[in-house]
């Protein structure tokens, strides 16, 4: 072999080795580059769904706060009315107890509220109090109960109330007392159901 031929073969075998070399070399980086572009994308994935998430988890927290705060608006106009309507039945309803208190019925009532009363009383001292814008009926109802009655200085807007000294009772029977336990238990049943 010539000395040319061994410089060829030399040249070849290096040439060879070289680029065995720069192949080894091209696949190892682009390995490392694959694997840093897999844990990069990995990563980016990991980061889009985690602000995702977020953003899902804001949008929901708003629309539960918009839906909330309309719901409060929903409840004071429900509020607002059933008050409206509560004040406005009990308004009639005190105009119907003024219309009663003009009639013998009236009269017929406070006369059996006394002798109710007389009888829990049972003998027992007692001070039978009425209205004062029903003083005009005092001396019939005492002519009619046997009673003495009391004109009261409060205005309890009608019917009786008596007290028992001896026992600390009060026999309260005011229109004023059961118009406000009616409001007190008042409960709106409004809508379609309750028509």
């Amino acid at each position: 072999m010539t000395i040319e031929e061994k410089l060829q073969n030399f040249y070849n075998s290096s040439i060879e080795s070289a680029q065995a070399q720069a192949r080894t070399m091209i696949e190892e980086h682009q390995a490392a580059l694959e694997k840093i572009f897999a844990e990069h994308k990995e990563i980016t994935e990991r980061q889009a769904d985690a602000e995702l998430k977020a953003e899902k988890e804001k949008l929901k927290r708003n629309l539960n706060k918009k839906l909330s705060t309309e719901q409060l608006h929903i409840k004071r106009s429900l509020s607002k009315k059933n008050m409206e309507l509560e004040n406005k039945l009990f308004s009639e309803v005190i105009e119907k107890i003024r219309g009663f208190m003009k009639t013998p019925e009236y009269e017929a009532y406070l006369d059996r509220k006394i002798q109710e009363t007389l009888k829990f009383a049972d003998g027992d001292t007692l001070v039978i109090y009425i209205n004062k814008s029903d003083a005009h009926l005092k001396e019939q109802l005492e002519r009619n109960t046997g009673a003495e009655m009391t004109i009261s200085k409060e205005d309890f807007k009608g019917g009786i109330r008596a007290v028992i000294p001896e026992k600390h009772i009060l026999i309260d029977n005011s229109f004023l007392t059961l118009l406000n336990e009616e409001k007190d238990e008042f409960i709106f049943h409004g809508g379609a159901a309750h028509e």
